[in-house]
């Protein structure tokens, strides 16, 4: 399989931004719903042994018998999400320390430093520091381990030549990580960041919506848009996705608005197909500041339902 990364436009992982998704097989993890499960304390830092490519492709394979929740490539610091966050992926060789953690895995070998380039270290830190802040994880050397500390443990990645000096400070903010680490995402649920007026419902019918439930509206011949309100850290480039629940009947050109430093700009999406997972609109320039910045209207030449459901949006 063609490995996907970080500004490849397939599926995206719905835990962090910059992922591609691309799921383990069922075998090589335990279900679980954590934190509520079990707390997580750990962030385990792993080396292949192999390739990135090959990685994937192992963790697919239901005779591996283990797996790891991301992975980086070497060359450019591209990430590969194969386990949700809240399921228990096997990757420590100590159940305890996997229930508690997070597995990170960097492609290379153990004794040859060149694998750990400055774009997988700094794409990973990225990664650490985010995971670190979602789960109150401490930024110290306690709790980002190496695979060769958990208790038990038979492996001795990353190794000698993981510069876990550098590492820590690009976690800690020493050392600034890169753009792509921040990201967000507002539901129709979202307090205070979503608003729509009285001619948008509300629906549960589809299993395909995002979060509890999502807003539909016949169409007019008037915008009454539904807006999603979006604190952009910096004027930059951003990613903007889209998730909606796909049913027949539903509209074939819902005019999405992204509000650029350009303008308005519209996009319009079928919504009977490819419902149910992150569909990009493109990439805009969007003006730093807590303002409205992505819009559904209502003003639509088709006829059926437009939805409002879910976005996210993605510094690249």
């Amino acid at each position: 399989m063609a490995p996907l990364g970080t500004g490849d436009f397939g599926t995206l992982s719905t835990d962090y931004g910059p992922a591609a998704w691309v799921p383990a097989n069922s075998s090589n993890y335990t279900v679980s719903s954590r934190e509520s499960a079990y707390p997580i304390n750990y962030i385990v830092i792993h080396t292949m042994q192999g390739s990135y490519a090959g990685s994937i492709s192992w963790f697919q394979n239901a005779a591996a018998g283990t797996s790891a929740h991301y992975l980086l490539r070497s060359s450019d610091g591209a990430v590969t999400q194969m386990v949700r966050d809240k399921d228990i992926a096997w990757h420590a060789g100590n159940w305890t320390y996997n229930t508690q953690s997070i597995g990170i895995e960097h492609e290379g070998y153990v004794d040859n430093a060149s694998w750990y380039t400055d774009a997988m270290y700094r794409s990973s830190a990225a990664l650490t520091r985010f995971l670190c802040d979602k789960y109150g994880i401490p930024k110290t050397r306690n709790n980002i381990i190496g695979h060769n500390q958990v208790p038990g443990a038979t492996h001795t990645d990353p190794g000698p030549n993981w510069n876990w000096t550098y590492y820590m400070q690009l976690v800690t903010g020493g050392t600034t990580p890169p753009p792509t680490a921040w990201s967000t995402i507002v539901d129709n649920t979202t307090a205070g960041r979503f608003t729509a007026s009285a001619n948008w419902g509300t629906s549960t019918y589809s299993a395909q919506r995002y979060g509890a439930d999502y807003r539909y509206a016949n169409p007019v011949a008037a915008s009454d848009a539904a807006w999603y309100k979006v604190n952009i850290p910096a004027t930059a480039t951003y990613r903007v996705e889209v998730w909606y629940p796909a049913v027949a009947g539903y509209n074939t050109s819902t005019p999405y608005i992204v509000a650029t430093t350009s303008g308005n700009q519209t996009v319009s999406v079928n919504q009977t197909t490819n419902g149910g997972g992150w569909r990009s609109l493109g990439t805009f320039t969007l003006a730093a500041g807590d303002a409205n910045k992505v819009g559904v209207s209502r003003w639509s030449g088709s006829t059926g339902y437009v939805i409002a459901d879910a976005i996210r949006v993605t510094r690249v």
